[in-house]
């Protein structure tokens, strides 16, 4: 019996792929090479059932170009590595990498930019000779690289725009800096990101290899951040207009 196949995605999010290709680019720059030395050059042993569909996804993001042993980053991976994040030419080739997924742009026409239920986008994909297992690993692809698109043009946060505020949590601390702002390169084995918002930017370093059981762990003490970030900024917000109400009853 025949291998259920399902049609091609992004393994990943362009988040992620940006941070892949970074390494390639932080060992090799833009230099032309064999695609098993750009896999080991992302923490791979080599061309595997591991690599080969993180290859193929910066690929269809265009992070990378040419083919066989003339592979090497791109322009437009160029374009993402050296601007900041919030500039126009930074969140120019995002909306450019975002778009050349053909599943992603097929969501977009078919879900009005992606406005829909992951339920609804999942049957769609179901119906598309999608596997279950392939349809949800698309799905979070997909969801992941339009928060990162909507994060960086408009100051979008997962559940609302929210107010920044400095972190009272020691285990994840972000920096605030107002503008002009000095981005510093990440330290030796750390991937950094960093989010352009009106106060200033934030940056967050972590280690560029996390076990699985540790990607967890931050992905939970940053859940339990931002919760804590929302309500102090919707405190902060309500003193406000009780504030400006003193001010107008005087």
């Amino acid at each position: 019996m025949a291998r259920a196949r399902s049609p091609e995605y992004p393994a990943i999010s362009l988040k992620e792929a940006i941070d892949r290709v970074k390494m390639v680019y932080d060992k090799d720059y833009q230099n032309r090479l064999p695609k098993k030395v750009i896999a080991e050059h992302m923490g791979y042993k080599g061309l595997s059932g591991a690599s080969l569909p993180v290859l193929s996804a910066l690929t269809k993001y265009g992070l990378l170009e040419g083919r066989g042993d003339e592979t090497r980053v791109s322009d437009l991976a160029m374009a993402l590595i050296a601007h900041a994040p919030g500039t126009p030419e930074r969140t120019a080739a995002l909306h450019t990498a975002s778009s050349l997924p053909e599943l992603f742009a097929e969501l977009d026409s078919k879900f009005q930019n992606g406005k829909a239920s992951d339920q609804a986008i999942r049957s769609y994909l179901l119906t598309s000779k999608f596997i279950p297992g392939a349809a949800d690993a698309a799905i979070r692809a997909y969801r992941e690289t339009k928060q990162l698109v909507e994060a960086e043009a408009g100051g979008y946060i997962e559940g609302g725009l929210q107010e920044p505020s400095m972190s009272e949590s020691p285990e994840l601390r972000t920096v605030l800096h107002r503008s002009p702002a000095v981005i510093r390169p990440p330290a030796t084995g750390t991937v950094q990101e960093v989010f352009n918002l009106d106060e200033g930017p934030v940056t967050l370093s972590v280690p560029a290899t996390l076990s699985p059981a540790s990607y967890q762990d931050m992905a939970d003490r940053i859940e339990i951040f931002l919760r804590g970030l929302k309500r102090r900024s919707e405190a902060m917000a309500a003193q406000r207009r009780l504030d400006r109400d003193d001010v107008a009853d005087e």
